[in-house]
This record gives structure tokens, C-alpha cells and sequence, in this order.
């Protein structure tokens, strides 16, 4: 787990979607989350907006648990990905993070376990 959801200007192309979603699956790997399982979803769609104004939105659904450096880590690879994949500045991105119980969180009928750091 996240669950990442990004939004971008209605018409970007699908190989620049794919570089997104690509590389912000591996910035989880390397800030957010440690080590890789199959509930990291990362979705890129199109918005009717243009950039700096509502677009690139960004929206991170998962566990407590994560410290505040991890998410920061995690924005700011993302600000570097969008703004070699858009043009996009850094102080345009609006990130919002929703951290839900893990009773909250099904995979397959089955709540997720409490998040813990891939080294404890």
C-alpha cells in the first residue's frame, strides 16, 4: 500500500503517463515504502485543468504509520518526475496525503495489517 492517484492536463500522452506511473511507483520503493508488494497502485488520469492551475494533483491513500521525512522524500521525487515528464514547477504540485486505519484498507475481501517499517 498507498494507493496514488495522479492527476494531469486532459491530453497528456500515454507514454508520458507511463513514465509517471512508473517512475512514482519506484519513488514509493525508494522513500515511502521500502520494499515492494503487490498492494502499491499508482494511477495516472487525465483532468480538465491546466498546469498550476488544479493540475498536477497528486492524492496518497494509506496506513499510518509513515514518518513526515518518508512523505516529504516521496514529494519530492514526485515534484522531480512531473517536472521532467510536464514542465510542471515544483510549487504547482499540491500532494494531499489520507491516512485511513488499516481496517479500513481490503485487498480481496481481507483488511490490511497495521503498516511497519520493511526493516522492523
Amino acid at each position: 500500500m498507498p494507493v496514488i492517484r495522479i492527476d494531469v492536463p486532459e491530453g497528456t500522452g500515454r507514454e508520458i503517463k507511463s513514465r509517471i506511473r512508473d517512475g512514482v511507483k519506484q519513488a514509493v520503493l525508494d522513500t515511502l515504502a521500502p520494499k515492494e508488494t503487490k498492494y502499491d497502485y499508482v494511477a495516472v488520469r487525465e483532468a480538465f485543468a491546466e498546469l498550476g492551475d488544479g493540475v498536477p494533483l497528486v492524492t496518497v491513500d494509506l496506513r499510518p504509520g509513515r514518518e513526515a521525512e518518508r512523505k516529504k522524500a516521496l514529494v519530492d521525487a514526485i515534484a522531480e518526475i512531473l517536472q521532467a515528464e510536464l514542465g510542471s514547477e515544483p510549487v504547482d504540485l499540491y500532494v494531499l496525503f489520507r491516512e485511513n486505519p488499516a481496517e479500513n484498507h481490503y485487498t480481496g475481501g481481507t483488511p490490511l495489517p497495521a503498516w511497519v517499517p520493511a526493516d522492523r
